[in-house]
């Protein structure tokens, strides 16, 4: 596997580029307007497994869901501030890049009616944030999207008052840079079972920590998930019932899931360089799918194009920075593949992927997306 946090350090030279600076973010397409709200929750019966001090299980959660017109409440940003500053530090890109305003009011009243629920975890050491462009079209589309932070894992999770927790051991991170050997393998499986802890207890508790008006469906749920997020999807949907299809973008998969794979819907999107000789996990797991599943290509994507971060590459002069002085770098994060192509082909097919197998309706674009992005080939 690549150490793509590794990789990014050769890119603090574009720290020096001139604005625009702030990610981009498509605007949602969806018929509805967009809402979000951000929820502390605190679990009294579970000791943190990854904090110092054994204190109770903190999580923050990011809802976005469909909200009624005319609202007048503001622009959510992206980050909060200690987020942000977090996210500045992980990703060596132009400063101001997560000072971005979403296109979700904040605390804004819901649309009515009864909708469906995605929840979404993001990569090794990353940011609940990562793919907020996605999450804004599910939530335009009429889904809610629930979005965790992980605690003492990612960089950063600010809570109310400002109090910022970071993490709390780098061997976390570290172990994205050889996730099959032992050693990480049992670090990357300590973290997976507080990920998987941590979504099953939130949808236990989704119904109480709703805004007020808004109405979800959680008897049948989806999950998707960037990098390790995508195998945390895996790991949640072996573990609950109640999650019936998910959406890996890149990941890696540990645990069980690995080996027994999974009899529910389940898509996979994977970068140029990523397949089952480089990725020993998609070996085992992608033959043990037995439900619908597609496993499907971005030409030219390296594995960060399947976030926020890859809107933005070329608008921050990154191909100018990396390419020539490390084509291998620039092919395995980025990619020669279109800023805005590449989030287009990551919502399309992540959006219709739900249509599908949690609205019912069809969506033929999942069978051949290369008739509309012919930048998609079938995996192999």
């Amino acid at each position: 596997m690549i150490d793509v946090h590794g990789a990014l350090s050769l890119i603090v030279a574009a720290t020096l580029m001139p604005a625009p600076a702030a990610i981009t973010l498509a605007r949602p397409t969806g018929p509805l307007p967009t809402g979000t709200t951000l929820v502390h929750l605190t679990d009294p019966h579970r000791l943190d497994p990854l904090d110092p001090k054994s204190a109770p299980r903190e999580v923050m959660v990011q809802l976005w869901y469909p909200a009624r017109p005319g609202s007048k409440k503001p622009l959510a940003p992206y980050a909060p501030p200690g987020e942000a500053a977090a996210l500045q530090q992980t990703y060596p890109v132009p400063a101001g890049a997560f000072t971005a305003t979403t296109h979700s009011r904040l605390g804004a009243a819901p649309a009515p009616g009864r909708h469906r629920v995605i929840f979404y975890h993001h990569g090794l050491c990353a940011s609940r944030t990562d793919n907020t462009s996605v999450n804004e079209q599910l939530a335009s589309m009429g889904f809610v999207v629930v979005a965790l932070g992980g605690t003492h894992e990612s960089p950063a999770v600010e809570f109310p008052g400002g109090r910022v927790v970071k993490t709390s051991d780098p061997k976390f991170c570290l172990a994205g840079g050889d996730p099959f050997s032992k050693a990480n393998q049992a670090i990357l499986n300590r973290l997976l079972a507080v990920r998987v802890a941590d979504t099953r207890w939130v949808l236990d508790r989704l119904p109480s920590i709703a805004p007020a008006g808004l109405s979800m469906d959680t008897a049948k749920v989806g999950m998707y998930g960037h990098s390790f997020g995508g195998g945390t999807t895996a790991a949640v949907m072996r573990s609950d019932k109640r999650f019936v299809a998910g959406v890996n973008l890149d990941g890696f998969v540990i645990g069980p899931t690995a080996r027994t794979g999974l009899d529910k819907p389940f898509l996979v999107l994977g970068s140029s360089y990523h397949d089952r000789r480089q990725d020993p996990s998609w070996g085992t797991f992608l033959p043990k799918l037995t439900g619908w599943h597609r496993w499907y290509r971005l030409t030219d994507a390296g594995h960060y194009r399947f976030i926020d971060l890859g809107g933005s590459v070329r608008k921050w002069g990154l191909d100018k920075q990396i390419k020539p002085k490390d084509p291998e770098t620039w092919r395995t994060v980025f990619g020669d593949i279109g800023d805005r192509t590449s989030q287009r082909i990551v919502t399309r097919l992540t959006s219709a992927f739900f249509t599908k197998f949690l609205h019912g309706r069809p969506s033929p674009v999942l069978d051949r997306p290369w008739k509309e992005f012919p930048q998609v080939k079938p995996g192999r």
